[in-house]
């Protein structure tokens, strides 16, 4: 089905608005958490602790995850994307969220007002999302809606824990564990298939394993190992699960065969990605015996894996969309770059404790790095017509 739009670029397909404010705001919530941690800001109205986590899972991560839904749904369904006025409306509530949460921060708001938002938000973007699968009556990806489902779930939980209304439990937790689930669910798809995707333009013979039982048995055990973290169960079952959740990853990324693709950044950023999971889950298994923190095994997770897999999907999907090549270029290798820098200097700062103030701010520096170059690569994708 042809689809005409003559309104304003940007609101032109979810992957545009969503994925440029999502990148905007990784840089303005990092800047804000610096300011915190070198002194700058300490007076701060908020436990910016729990503010940070939040912005960084529910705020970054819920954009991109809507700029993602909105640009693969009418590539499942053949419906025409959703666009214009319908878009923005959508948008709003995010962006009201984002503006008053800094808002809290001086103390001229109420928690109350980025909380209600940011449930508007997720729960229309549900809606539209499962009216569209279901709409299309496209069965295959119903799994997909419930995956998302447990996102908003969990944000309509830590939002009503916010403002007190339920003792807190789940809070970013929740929505953290949601989105490697994500990533674990959807990467199992996309990885292997640009994988292969390449792999056969380079004429190699074998290519990557397909989606069989035992990934869905590795996600089974993911999925069981992040309710245990979320829920901070016993410290020794959860470290157990934890590294039988590594484990099994590990093997599962041994099938896709990404150690052919160092000649490709944009191929093999997303195996580097996905083994930050990995990496993520055996120091959550460290932590849970008391070798490392807990907050080591995180940042492994939200910056390598989160940030790097996200950045990866934004730059081929706006590339693709777009109607440009899938090609490797010096921008795109210095942003993947960047942000593994960041994730390394991060985890490092759990290890080397002498070194953990500088490895910490360096970390941040290079998150931001990571997140303006994507802006300034992108930016005239999102606003051209």
């Amino acid at each position: 089905m042809k689809h005409t739009y003559s309104g304003p670029p940007i609101l032109a397909g979810g992957y545009r608005v969503f994925f440029f404010a999502a990148a905007v705001w990784a840089v303005v919530a990092l800047v804000f958490w610096l300011f915190y941690l070198t002194g700058f800001a300490s007076n701060f109205d908020a436990d910016m602790l729990q503010w940070h986590a939040h912005e960084l899972v529910y705020g970054y991560g819920g954009a991109v995850v809507a700029g993602f839904a909105l640009t693969a749904i009418p590539n499942w369904t053949g419906r025409p994307p959703i666009s214009g006025a319908l878009l923005g409306v959508l948008f709003l509530p995010w962006l009201v969220a984002r503006i008053a949460s800094l808002v809290v921060l001086a103390g001229y708001a109420d928690i109350a007002v980025p909380a209600l938002a940011e449930g508007v938000f997720f729960i229309f973007f549900l809606g539209l999302a499962t009216r569209e699968v279901v709409g299309a009556q496209n069965a295959r990806n119903y799994k997909i809606l419930a995956f998302f489902g447990l996102l908003v779930t969990a944000a309509i939980v830590a939002n009503l824990e916010r403002i007190g209304a339920l003792d807190a439990v789940a809070g970013w937790r929740a929505g953290l564990a949601a989105l490697i689930l994500l990533i674990c669910v959807i990467g199992g798809r996309i990885i292997p298939a640009f994988t292969g995707n390449w792999m056969r333009l380079q004429h190699m013979d074998k290519t990557p394993v397909p989606f069989s039982k035992y990934d869905a048995i590795c996600i089974a055990v993911t999925f069981a190992a992040l309710g245990l973290f979320v829920s901070e169960y016993d410290g020794i079952v959860m470290g157990t699960a934890a590294a039988f959740a590594a484990g099994l990853n590990l093997a599962r990324m041994s099938r896709w065969r990404g150690w052919k693709t160092v000649g490709s950044p944009i191929v093999a950023v997303l195996h580097v990605s996905y083994f930050w999971i990995v990496v993520g889950f055996l120091l959550l298994a460290f932590a849970a015996f008391g070798t490392v923190a807990q907050t080591t095994a995180l940042h492994a997770w939200t910056i390598g894996g989160i940030g790097g897999m996200t950045l990866a999907v934004m730059s081929r999907a706006s590339l693709g969309h777009a109607g440009l090549p899938l090609e490797n270029s010096t921008a795109l290798t210095s942003i993947y770059l960047a942000i593994n820098l960041a994730a390394v200097t991060r985890v490092s700062a759990g290890i080397w404790l002498s070194w953990s103030t500088a490895l910490v701010q360096l970390s941040g520096l290079l998150w931001c790095i990571a997140f303006l170059l994507f802006v300034v690569r992108f930016s005239p994708v999102y606003f051209r017509r």
